[in-house]
């Protein structure tokens, strides 16, 4: 066992001794509610002692019956629960203090309170959530189009059921070796096969309209009242607010009545208003009936009829479009995905006036809740106790909901901020220097904090540093660093532009001035109290930081050091982090550390490779820095060299064997393995920290780029950009390298073409050799007498007991295909990179109403070079633009070309062919990559990129055109000439126009963390399932399903994700049924947040209709299969090698139900992929076509099985040679299947003759049924395949004459023994 093995044993064993948790107690809720609700008696809530106050309130909002109650007090024996002990209070706390720990029943009062202007907003809020305009009020306060989209339920499933039992094998089949085989009706099968056939996953033909067919389960909510708004009789005048007045409402029913509601202290009624006369009094009719509610949707369904009616109606029209709530469910803790193609029919809004109204009704009663100390609220939470399973529950959900709030209000500012729509505190600097101080958070562009680093690159390396400074912070976030804070940030892409949202420091931003001897000057007093100073002239030791930081030394593997940068600037002692990382001292007490960019080393070697700052190819910036998971991974190797050394020194010693001595503890001095982040930053430094960094550098190339090239064969490969990123990413490489990655990969491609050319050579002139062998030994054994055969035989068959054991060399890699797919794809991310660069330079200091025109001309001149190689920019309003704005027009194909070449080079040191437009990318997928990148959402729309495409299409546009037409009057006689707006319709010149651009959408990066106390669960959970404890297991995981939900939300990526890592426990343990629900559940959730054709999603799809498949419901697997499939081509496009094994994978469920029509349909299908990427010599073109052999024997075609027996062996002795088991096996079944074919040709021929001869013409000869049938055969392929024990093998065998012309009888005995009769020993050895 190696020494990083024994490391991660040692920690394996420690989780394991962790306490499994008790159970918790039980507890009965008898909840009686206020009377108002005239209820019967008390509602009854299953709780325990775990859950708090604040999961009650949870519950009674989701209850139908009191989701409309939000004013009001929870009283247990007199005692208001929530003023007494807080929201966050246990149940089992209260008991505790109620004296009643042993009660199983605990009885609450829900009491209404009197409102006050901020309950009644509360209750406003309510109502609008309740009717169905929140899914309204997105529309407009969305900041993309058509968020959280999915297609799952048009694809129209059979619903979850339980499985059938199926018949115990009849006696003997077990021992024949027959494929267990699965009964499903043969009206299924038909529906399978006739759904195979629309199973092609065919090249994407550009209509992008096929792929936006989105559910429309909203837009099946009517909402059923007009409008309910502020009435402009309010705010309520000083008269009225004493007799109890908070507010007025006006609402309009479905019926067209409009009524004016007092918002009192005691509920809501009808007043005497109108819109001209103001009267607050009640309005009584003359029968003395009036209106009053403490609810105002009761009061609304007293006025209404239709009201009550429609809602009741949206709720059956919601549960009958779909079972799965998740669908229409809004996003709560995450912004929802948006897609980067829209379906114009999903663009439309309603009208509801009081939408505009929803900042003063959400925002407080003097917008003061929009104001917050956000660094305060969210260091608090932190600071909340842990030492529970609940607490950290608490916590953790309470700190993902405030993140989302901070990141939501961030987002929407910096946007207002992009658009121009706020003033900034520096209005005298450039623009891209502005700073903005909103909503208690600071706002600044990306290139704010430039004078840093003008050095090295200035803007480009500032706007990268802001981004590492983000890593660093979600990094201290998820490790829950104590007694130092950080910042809460995020950073937000839109149009272009960057801006970096932070709370900032408590106090920081005070016009405090300096002591009193420097008052002369009036500078502001130094915030700074560790790291260099904001000016640069000294660098601060306050004490009291040390022992924080040090939880960040040791987090990023940081050494203390000295740091001098000049004779005057130098540090007295060794600081813990680098001198760039800041601590301040906040006014609330706390400390704060900032800029944490340099938690990780510079790249030296790449930067002094490819940084010049003069040159003009040089590398944009010199702030190039290790990834933390390179550094991580480089600190563990170090370590385990380190205790594999001291343990070969305790062995040496004798201490590790010493019987019934307790071990020595193995002190690893990991101090020693760190690194100083200051290095190659000045010229004050120690060769040993210089050379460690480096060291850190070349570690990444020639360790992580080589390792990840040699392990890359064995692993599923990315097919879209965010994918590529997250994998290498997570292998510690940075995207810089991807122009290096393309250059090993071509490299390690030639190198393998050519080891399998010599190899083919060496393998055919030992076949060769083979069969000179054969040949004169067949002549020989000719010879023989018939006496001598039997020993033979024995022979033979003594000589295929030892072949037994010999496993194939066979790996069935598609080696050759993940090269050419690893290399298109990483060329494709370099160029959708480079182009996102271009957008972003090319729009830089452009008005943004001129953004969308500057990006569809982009667009137009690279990918519509076949088109129109000089698009023209049709643009209105041209006076309202500089000369400088409208340089883009400009630009033609080939400037654009060479823009986006040169940023390849430049960012990413790798030379495009000439003509990479053509060969190089898939320009369908090249415009989703750009669109994700840049935050675009197209038009869906008929895109086509070449030119006879684009001909045949002769697709028009509608324009607008300002036309002046004279007219004249029979009274004036005079002519007079007006403007005229007429719509024209015109041909398109160009592939995309301004109009096709939708939205544009922020791209947030923010600071939020999983939770680990939910991952810690997960691996107890797991435990109890692996030791055979399976109930407890279980219901661990399903309250952990609950605890998930209420931190992260139901729509969450997070969620989504957590659903399908459960579904597949689920599915491991036999829960089959409850697997295939959670999996369906989590392609919505994944869809929803992750986005309709991401990775996430796709991947998702797969793993669902596995888990349908062992539920035995294939109709609906191969149906899930089909949207990843047809999704995947539309991302990726047919030829991805991961392709090959999900429809070989489909086969195999085909075969299992008989269903060999669709098999074979399927398995050609992967064939194609497969020789287009791995070429006719492959082993997994062989074994593909082994398999549809096999089939095809089952469906009693011989002379198509030969034929591709045939195929499979001649590939399988050029690349495994003659000696293989599989080359053997293969050859055996060739031999088996043409002796018959043989036999059948012969009796064929007969029957003729003796039609002939009896004058009835042609006669057919019905075939007897096979013996090599389905089970056998594709059985055996799959133990070849996994490199199991293969059957006996024999050498490729030549037709025996003398067996041709035996009987019937003994040909068919001669096959099975060949293939039945052998395969049943080996199934009893597979047992």
């Amino acid at each position: 066992m190696s020494s990083e093995d024994k490391i991660e044993e040692t920690a394996e064993q420690q989780q394991q001794q962790q306490p499994a948790p008790e159970p918790v107690k039980e507890l009965t809720l008898k909840v009686q509610l206020p009377q108002f609700f005239n209820a019967q008696e008390d509602l009854t809530i299953p709780s325990n002692v775990e859950e708090t106050v604040a999961d009650l309130k949870q519950a009674l909002n989701l209850i139908v019956v009191t989701r409309n109650l939000t004013n009001y007090s929870i009283l247990i024996d007199s005692v208001d629960v929530v003023t007494t002990f807080g929201e966050g209070a246990t149940f089992g706390q209260i008991l505790e203090a109620f004296e009643l720990s042993d009660a199983e029943e605990l009885k609450i009062i829900i009491k209404e309170k009197a409102y006050n202007l901020a309950s009644v907003y509360e209750q406003i809020t309510r109502f609008r959530e309740v009717i169905g305009l929140h899914y309204v009020d997105r529309v407009a306060t969305d900041v993309g189009t058509s968020g959280g989209v999915s297609k799952f339920n048009g694809i129209a499933l059979d619903d979850v059921k339980a499985k059938e039992e199926q018949p115990e094998p009849k006696e003997g089949e077990e021992e024949e070796g027959k494929a267990p085989e699965i009964s499903v009706p043969q009206e299924e099968v038909s529906k399978i096969n006739e759904f195979a056939k629309t199973f092609t996953s065919g090249s994407f033909n550009g209509d992008f309209k096929t792929i936006t067919q989105f559910d429309d389960i909203t837009d099946k909510v009517k909402i059923p009242i007009k409008s309910l708004t502020i009435s402009q009789w309010s705010p309520v005048p000083p008269f009225q607010q004493s007799k109890g007045d908070l507010l007025y409402l006006s609402l309009q029913t479905l019926e067209h009545e409009t009524f004016n509601i007092s918002c009192h202290f005691t509920g809501f009624f009808v007043n005497k208003s109108s819109t001209i006369n103001f009267n607050p009094d009640m309005k009584v009719n003359e029968k003395g009936k009036f209106n009053e509610s403490y609810l105002l949707y009761d009061l609304v369904s007293q006025l209404s009829p239709l009201f009550s009616k429609t809602t009741t109606e949206n709720e059956v029209r919601l549960s009958e479009s779909t079972p799965y709530p998740e669908t229409y469910l809004l996003p709560g803790n995450s912004f929802p995905a948006y897609p980067w193609l829209v379906n114009e029919s999903n663009c439309r809004n309603v009208p509801d006036l009081s939408r505009s109204q929803l900042p003063t009704i959400t925002n407080g009663v003097d917008g003061s809740d929009y104001i917050k100390e956000w660094n305060n609220d969210i260091q608090s939470i932190k600071e909340l106790p842990t030492s529970t399973i609940q607490e950290r529950i608490i916590r953790d959900k309470l700190i993902q909901k405030s993140l989302f709030e901070f990141n939501k209000t961030a987002t929407e500012t910096a946007i207002n901020i992009i658009k121009g729509n706020l003033s900034p505190l520096n209005p005298d600097e450039t623009a891209d220097r502005y700073i903005y101080l909103k909503n208690g958070i600071f706002y600044s562009t990306g290139t704010s904090t430039v004078d840093g680093f003008e050095s090295t690159g200035g803007e480009e390396a500032a706007r990268y540093v802001s981004s590492k400074d983000l890593s660093a912070i979600k990094l201290i976030n998820r490790h829950d660093v104590r007694g130092i804070s950080s910042l809460v940030t995020c950073i937000v892409d839109y149009m272009g532009k960057r801006i970096v949202c932070q709370a900032p420091v408590p106090g920081i931003l005070d016009t405090t001035v300096a002591p009193a001897e420097q008052e002369e000057e009036e500078s502001p007093a130094e915030k700074v109290v560790y790291g260099l100073s904001s000016d640069g002239s000294k660098i601060l030791e306050e004490k009291s930081f040390e022992e924080p930081l040090k939880q960040i030394s040791e987090l990023f593997h940081l050494k203390p050091h000295k740091v001098q940068l000049s004779e005057e600037v130098k540090s007295e002692s060794d600081l813990i982090v680098s001198k760039d990382t800041k601590g301040l001292k906040g006014t609330d007490g706390r400390k704060y550390v900032i800029d944490l960019y340099r938690t990780t080393p510079r790249d030296v070697e790449f930067i002094e490779a490819n940084f010049k700052l003069q040159n003009q190819d040089s590398y944009p910036h010199g702030e190039a820095l290790i990834r933390h998971e390179a550094v991580t991974e480089w600190w563990r190797r170090k370590v385990a060299a380190l205790f594999k050394e001291e343990t070969e020194k305790l062995e040496k010693e004798g201490k590790l064997n010493k019987e019934g001595e307790e071990k020595p503890q193995i002190a690893i001095p990991t101090d020693q393995v760190v690194f100083n982040p200051d290095a190659f930053t000045n010229e004050f430094e120690s060769n040993e920290d210089r050379d460690e960094v480096r060291e850190i550098s070349k570690f990444v190339k020639e360790k992580l780029i080589e390792e990840f090239l040699d392990e890359f064969k064995d692993q599923v490969l990315p097919f879209e950009g965010k994918q590529l990123t997250e994998v290498l990413h997570r292998s510690g490489i940075n995207m810089r390298y991807l122009g290096y990655l393309a250059d090993k990969i071509v490299a390690r491609k030639e190198k393998f073409l050519a080891a399998t050319e010599e190899l083919i050579k060496v393998n055919e002139a030992e076949a060769e050799q083979k069969r000179k062998v054969e040949e004169e030994k067949a002549k020989q054994e000719a010879e023989k007498a018939k006496e001598g055969e039997d020993g033979e035989e024995k022979k033979k068959e003594e000589t295929e007991e030892a072949e037994e054991d010999t496993p194939t060399k066979a790996t069935y890699q598609v080696t050759l295909a993940n090269y050419l797919t690893l290399h298109r794809i990483v060329v494709l991310e370099m160029v959708a990179r480079a182009s996102k660069h271009v957008l972003r330079d090319l729009t830089k200091g452009v008005s943004g109403y001129l953004i969308p025109y500057v990006v569809a001309h982009f667009h137009n001149c690279l990918l519509g070079g076949d088109i129109n190689n000089a698009p023209e920019v049709d643009i209105p309003h041209k006076s309202f633009y500089s000369q400088e704005e409208l340089q883009f027009t400009q630009l033609t194909h080939q400037n654009v070309v060479n823009l986006v070449t040169r940023e390849v080079f430049v960012r990413f040191r790798y030379t495009l062919p000439q003509d990479w437009v053509s060969t190089s990318v898939s320009l369908p997928q090249l415009l989703r990559e750009i669109a994700v990148k840049y935050g675009i959402q197209w038009k869906s729309s008929n895109y086509v990129f070449t030119k006879a495409a684009f001909d045949s299409q002769n697709e028009e546009i509608k324009v607008q055109v300002i036309e002046t037409k004279s007219s004249s009057s029979k009274k004036s006689k005079k002519k007079s000439s007006a403007p005229v707006v007429t719509e024209k319709s015109v041909p398109r010149t160009s592939i995309f126009v301004a109009d096709d651009i939708v939205s544009f959408i922020p791209l947030v990066k923010d600071s939020s963390y999983r939770s680990s106390v939910v991952e810690e669960i997960f691996s107890t959970a797991r435990s109890h399932l692996v030791s055979g404890n399976t109930e407890m297991g279980i219901a661990l995981f399903n309250e952990l399903l609950a605890i998930n939900e209420s931190i992260y939300g139901k729509v969450n990526p997070e969620t989504a994700k957590f659903y399908n890592l459960v579904a597949q426990v689920y599915q491991e343990v036999g829960h089959n049924v409850e697997a295939a629900l959670l999996g369906r559940r989590a392609v919505i959730l994944s869809e929803r947040s992750c986005g309709f054709d991401s990775h996430e999603t796709i991947t998702t799809y797969m793993n669902a209709a596995y888990y349908e498949s062992s539920n035995d419901q294939f109709l609906n697997s191969l149906k899930l299969y089909k949207q990843a499939v047809d999704t995947w081509t539309e991302v990726y496009g047919k030829d991805h090698p991961t392709l090959i094994n999900t429809l070989t994978n489909i086969s195999d469920i085909l075969i299992k139900i008989k269903s060999y029509d669709a098999a074979v349909q399927i398995l050609e299908e992967a064939l194609e992929i497969t020789k287009s990427l791995n070429g006719e010599e492959s082993e997994v073109t062989g074994f593909i076509y082994f398999r549809l052999a096999n089939i095809v024997v089952s469906m009693n075609k011989f002379k198509e099985s030969k034929e591709l027996f045939d195929k499979a062996y001649e590939i399988f002795i050029k690349l495994l040679g003659p000696d293989d088991s599989m080359t053997k096996q293969v050859a055996k079944y060739l031999s088996s299947v043409s002796l018959y074919v043989e036999y059948m040709n012969r009796q064929q021929q007969e029957a003729q003759k003796k039609a002939k001869t009896n004058g009835h013409g042609h006669a057919k000869v019905k075939a007897p049924i096979a013996a090599v049938t389905a089970g056998n055969v594709v059985g055996a392929g799959a133990g070849a395949k996994t490199g199991k024990k293969s059957k006996k093998q024999n050498t490729p065998p030549q037709p025996n004459p003398e067996i041709a012309n035996q009987s019937v009888d003994e040909i068919l005995k001669f096959i099975e023994g060949n293939s039945g009769s052998k395969s049943s020993k080996k199934s009893k050895t597979r047992k």
